[in-house]
Formats: structure tokens, sequence, C-alpha cells
């Protein structure tokens, strides 16, 4: 079926008819909790100096103010999203649809401000993506400052990890080798250059942090880059194993649970 969602929910739900036998919910919320289970897990290994990216979005996810608007650009802070983030009834959420071009994330949360000044606004976006544009939408948040300071919270997390991580970790999994110059993003300190801009900002590089910077980020009011220095050998689920040693990650799951429904977060 393809049509608007709303309406065909509508229409659909007159159709359905209870059933006693529950087996087959049974067993989808067992491999619902044990998803969940093993993305937390994987949140929380760390190995190296730098932060999981997992843990990034999944300390956003035990935080998230109410009424919140999540919005995610296309590359791994997607993965990320889908992976960890769990939204609430009464929040917002805002894709970079069909993986389109990346840099959409900042004029969407800009947009989603203006949209919604009485909503905390949050957006996920790589540092390829933020290089795609989004510095260039910096600008427009800085000219509006003074109408923007006082509203609750607007933050721009950006995962610096120098490389387009979506696309390597496409081309890892494709068997393809990784030629360096077309595997970089060019070093830029994000939260200095915003500074730089007007704006406040925020970096962190510490994993044991991640989850107090969250906190006292989302406390505050206005608009506020905020820079997480992620481990970009961290694969997504889809690559788990490819390339490198998935170290962040434990055994897969062996009944898909895409044959049952589709989760997000």
């Amino acid at each position: 079926m393809t049509g608007e969602v709303t309406a065909c929910l509508e229409a659909l739900a007159p159709l359905l008819r209870h059933t006693a036998d529950r087996a087959w919910r049974t067993r989808v919320e067992r491999l619902v909790g044990v998803w969940r289970d093993e993305g937390a897990a994987r949140s929380r290994r760390y190995f190296g100096t730098s932060v999981n990216p997992r843990s990034v979005v999944a300390e956003l996810s035990d935080r998230l103010p109410d009424r919140a608007v999540a919005v995610t650009d296309s590359g791994t802070s997607l993965d990320w999203w889908t992976r960890h983030l769990r939204l609430r009834p009464g929040m917002r959420s805002l894709l970079s649809g069909h993986l389109g071009l990346p840099g959409a994330a900042v004029p969407h949360a800009v947009a989603a401000r203006f949209a919604a000044p009485d909503r905390p606004v949050i957006a996920l976006v790589g540092d390829g993506a933020l290089q795609g544009g989004g510095l260039n939408e910096l600008l427009t948040v800085r000219r509006h400052l003074d109408r923007l300071a006082d509203l609750p919270p607007l933050v721009f997390c950006v995962f610096s990890n120098g490389d387009p991580n979506r696309l390597t970790w496409q081309r890892r999994a494709a068997g393809d080798p990784l030629v360096p110059l077309s595997a970089e993003v060019p070093a830029l300190p994000y939260a200095a250059c915003a500074r730089l801009a007007g704006l406040p900002a925020v970096r962190c590089d510490r994993p044991r942090y991640v989850g107090s910077v969250w906190a006292d980020v989302l406390a505050g009011r206005g608009p506020l880059p905020l820079e997480f220095v992620v481990d970009g050998e961290t694969p997504p689920d889809r690559a788990a194993g490819v390339g490198t040693a998935d170290h962040s990650s434990p055994a897969p799951l062996r009944t898909p649970l895409a044959r049952f429904l589709r989760v997000s977060g």
C-alpha cells in the first residue's frame, strides 16, 4: 500500500480483528527487547581515546526533553539515530529524505526552530555533512542570535571523525580499498569555528563526559554547536565485521528483526 500515512492507517484500523493467539506478538516483543539490549551494550563499549559515536546518541536518548524535535542528516549519524534514539509520544522527527544530499540537518533544524519556537531542537550531523553546507547555515543562526538566545535549546551535534563515514563503510562492505584522499574530510575545529563566528560552542573528546555534556547542554537555552570527537572505526550494524574488527559489537541477532517489523531506536 502506498499513500499518506494517517489516511492509510485510518482506513486499515477498522479492518483489524482481535486474536487470542499472542505467540507472534510475544516473539516480536522478545526480539525487540534483545535488539535494544544489544544496542545498549554496543553503546557502552570504548576502545582507545575517542568517543564511541553510539554513546553520543544513546546518552542523548536518555535525556531528550519532552516535545523535542530531533533532526538527522544522511550519513552514519542516521545509523546511530536508527539504532539508539528512542522518541517518546509528543516528539517530532525530521530526516534527510531518501538519504538525500548531505547537509540538510542544519537548515532543517533552523526551520524547526522558527516553526516551533517553544520546542527543544536537536540536530545530528556528520562532519562531512556539516562541511556540505551546514557551516554556512550557522551564519544564519548567528545573524538571528538575538531572537534565538532565550528560546529552548537548539543543538547542532557534530560527529567529528575526519571521514565520510557512511560512504567509506559502504566501500568496505563492497570489498573496495580505501583511497586516502577520497576518504577524508578536511580537519576543522568545529566548536572553535562556531565561537569565531560569535556562537557559544562545546567540544567533547572524552568518553566519560558524554552524558554530563548532554545534560549541561540540554539544560541551557539558545543555539549551540556541540562537537564530539568520535571513533571513525566504529562500524554501523550493516557493516559490522567488514574491513576491521568490530570491537564495539557483540554477535549479531540470528533472526533478523526486520522480518517482523521495522523499529527505529
